[in-house]
């Protein structure tokens, strides 16, 4: 039994180290907790409360977060569990029987993790070396969680401000302000390149932080889901232009399908077929209506 316990303590705490590495440093391998997480509870939202769609990335977040801290406690409590009525020692006042069972030991492994006293101390030194080892497993996981969030956030911004300015230039066209055709070929390069640009960052940045993709807009002018058929639509219509317009409505084309071929494969469960079949793909699976150019939409008789 003791050395059945330890093993499965061993497993679910190699478990989790082994989903915070691939997380943080390698999160486009695919088959990872916590990517299983964020995927199951994009999904069940999704089909149980729509509505709700926008706190699959939080939830997503603080249950994976939890996932790895519960993964810890409960595998290095079941280290403790069979040693722990001849390996420790307790404090005046605490009743040593009362530790004598898995919550005792779940509650050593606690104070453990958080670095707390708990007036429970080993008396074998191999312990208190795996003892020490889950405190510095709890600071790896705090400063890892932190480090997380705060690299979330950056991500998202920039993916909403290329929505948005993507959103306020098709709001131009829409509106007979201007139109791309009639912007001078050393701007409208410059305004391709740019979303090329952008798209490439955002593809790098959805590789690195995949539990991004989860993290919902709740306005339709800030989703990428959204307005991503209008940047193809514009580099379609432009690919055949002059020189450097042509050039980079290629690049913002290829930038188009590289992100694409990635959010099928990652995310959608499904190869890449062709460019709007996976935009109308992406936009359905953010519940979104795909925004197109005024080129493209049929005007009333």
């Amino acid at each position: 039994m003791t050395t059945a316990l330890t093993i499965l303590g061993i497993v679910l705490i190699l478990a989790a180290v082994r989903d915070i590495f691939h997380t943080l440093f390698n999160p486009s391998k695919q088959g990872d907790v916590s990517e299983w997480i964020a995927r199951g509870i994009w999904r069940g939202i999704k089909r149980t409360m729509p509505r709700g769609l926008i706190y699959a990335g939080p939830i997503a977040f603080v249950t994976v977060v939890l996932y790895w801290t519960v993964s810890m406690i409960v595998g290095f409590g079941l280290i403790y569990f069979p040693r722990i009525s001849q390996s420790f020692a307790f404090t005046a006042g605490l009743d040593p029987t009362q530790y004598k069972t898995l919550l005792g030991s779940l509650d050593a492994s606690i104070g453990s993790l958080i670095t707390l006293s708990t007036g429970i101390y080993s008396k074998e030194p191999w312990i208190q070396l795996v003892m020490g080892t889950e405190s510095i497993f709890g600071f790896g996981l705090l400063t890892a969680s932190v480090s997380w969030i705060l690299s979330i956030y950056p991500v998202l911004e920039h993916r909403k401000s290329l929505a948005h300015e993507a959103s306020l230039m098709h709001f131009a066209e829409m509106q007979g302000i201007r139109r791309l055709r009639d912007v001078g070929e050393s701007d409208l390069h410059d305004i391709l390149l740019g979303f090329a640009s952008q798209m490439t960052t955002s593809r790098n940045e959805l590789i690195q932080f995949p539990i991004t993709y989860y993290f919902h807009e709740n306005e339709g002018e800030t989703s990428l889901a959204a307005i991503l058929p209008y940047l193809a639509d514009i580099a379609a219509q432009n690919v055949h232009g002059e020189g450097a317009v042509a050039l980079a409505a290629t690049a913002l084309g290829g930038a188009i399908d590289d992100y694409l071929k990635f959010v099928a494969r990652f995310f959608l469960d499904r190869p890449f077929s062709n460019r709007y079949e996976m935009l109308g793909a992406f936009a359905a699976d953010h519940l979104r209506d795909a925004v197109r150019s005024p080129v493209v939409i049929p005007r009333a008789a």
